[in-house]
Formats: C-alpha cells, sequence, structure tokens
C-alpha cells in the first residue's frame, strides 16, 4: 500500500443513499408514462446502474424508448430530487483524513457528470475532491471508460490507486483496469459476502470508520484477515 497516491470513490451507496430521489423521480416518470406499476424490489433496482439500463430491463424498452424516458426522469432529478441525498456517517472525516495525508481524491461514478458536480459542491465535498468524473449523457460509458478517465485526469495509475465502490460493476471496473478496491456493504450494491469475493477486494467495509481505519492500519489488515472475520 506504501505506493498508493490515489484513492477513487463511488458516489451512490459509498459516499452518499441518494435512494429518496431516485426513487422520487422513478415513480414520477412512472406516472407521466402511464408505465405498469412495479414492486419494491424493483423500484431498488434502479438504484446505482444507469437509468437506461434499469428502465430496458424491468420494462423491457429498446434503446430509443429507455432514452426517451431516461430525459422524463432527468427532467425531476436535476432540478430537484438530486439534492435529497443524505451523506453516510462520517464520510466528511475519512475524506479530510485522507486529503490531509496527500492523497489526490476523486470521484466516479454512474450519475451524469453535471448532476454529480453539482450534488458534489452542494454536499460540500469540492473541497476534498480534485475531481469529479460521470456518466455521458447517451449512456456510452461504462464504469470502466469513468474511472480510467478519472485516474488518467490525476495524473495517478492503476497500480497506484484504490477504487472504493459498492457493487460489483465497480469491482470488476477495478479489477479490469488493476486497481486496488474496497468493497462497501452497507450501500446497497453487493447482496452478498461471495458477490463482494468476486472482486478480490483489499477490505470489505461494512461501515466507514473500517475504511477509515485501514488507511490509518493498513500495515495491520489484510484482506484474508477481513475475510476469515467475516
Amino acid at each position: 500500500m506504501s505506493n498508493i497516491d490515489c484513492v477513487i470513490f463511488d458516489l451512490d451507496g459509498t459516499l452518499i443513499d441518494g435512494t429518496e430521489g431516485i426513487l422520487s423521480s422513478v415513480k414520477y416518470l412512472i406516472k407521466k408514462h402511464n408505465l405498469a406499476d412495479i414492486s419494491e424490489e424493483e423500484l431498488l433496482s434502479f438504484i446505482g446502474p444507469p437509468i437506461q439500463n434499469s428502465l430496458k430491463k424491468v420494462y423491457n424498452l429498446t434503446d430509443e424508448q429507455a432514452q426517451i424516458y431516461a430525459n422524463t426522469f432527468r427532467e425531476k432529478y436535476k432540478n430537484e430530487d438530486v439534492y435529497k441525498a443524505k451523506i453516510y456517517n462520517n464520510i466528511d472525516v475519512l475524506l479530510k483524513n485522507l486529503k490531509s495525508n496527500g492523497y489526490k481524491l476523486g470521484i466516479a461514478t454512474y450519475k451524469r457528470e453535471d448532476y454529480a458536480r453539482s450534488l458534489v459542491t452542494h454536499l460540500g465535498f469540492d473541497i476534498f475532491m480534485d475531481l469529479t468524473c460521470g456518466a455521458d449523457n447517451e449512456n456510452k460509458l461504462t464504469k470502466k471508460d469513468i474511472l480510467q478517465k478519472c485516474i488518467f485526469d490525476l495524473k495517478s495509475t492503476p497500480e497506484n490507486t484504490v477504487f472504493v465502490g459498492d457493487s460489483l460493476s465497480d469491482g470488476i471496473a477495478a479489477n479490469e483496469l488493476g486497481c486496488k478496491f474496497i468493497a462497501v456493504t452497507y450501500g446497497f450494491g453487493f447482496k452478498s459476502l461471495e458477490e463482494t469475493k468476486k472482486c478480490s477486494p483489499i477490505l470489505i467495509a461494512d461501515c466507514v470508520e473500517n475504511i477509515s481505519n485501514f488507511f490509518v492500519n493498513k500495515n495491520n489488515l489484510t484482506y484474508n484477515y477481513l475475510i476469515e472475520r467475516d
């Protein structure tokens, strides 16, 4: 870990809980387009992935239909619901400590980049973050693309980067690029311990304090120890 100079975070489910705002906008688009009601489980599946992907999966839409409905979602989300996000406990302490210890800090999120940057400023994360990278409007960028851009623009390398995220897509992106990965289970992406292990994380964190302790005591905590403890 001595060569790590960059820590990049996913946003929803890792730094913030955006459930309230996302579900509010999903329900708005369902009502506006007279779509069939869906279960609570299906509603929750909209949290995390790009909105187009969730729409295609749940309603079996074409790419063109999904884009139209995604625009409706964004009508409500960008001006109102995006700001309903809640910061997880002790995130500010974690970011402050990492920043004071000289790490480059960034965000790589599936949230559209302009919305993400606006939210980062609204929440006060901009005083810690060197860069926020997000998705494009048409959802052409993958999580790997977004993470890779963030690393490049921060003038770091995958080998010198830790990516912190709450989903399998986060872990896969880190693995494919050769980053170290911290899997957080206090979010809503990972459904089981077995799923987190697929990403070969250096840490499985069930609270923000686990992440803070890892960077403070990084020579004393290992992936194997944490797996055995769980």
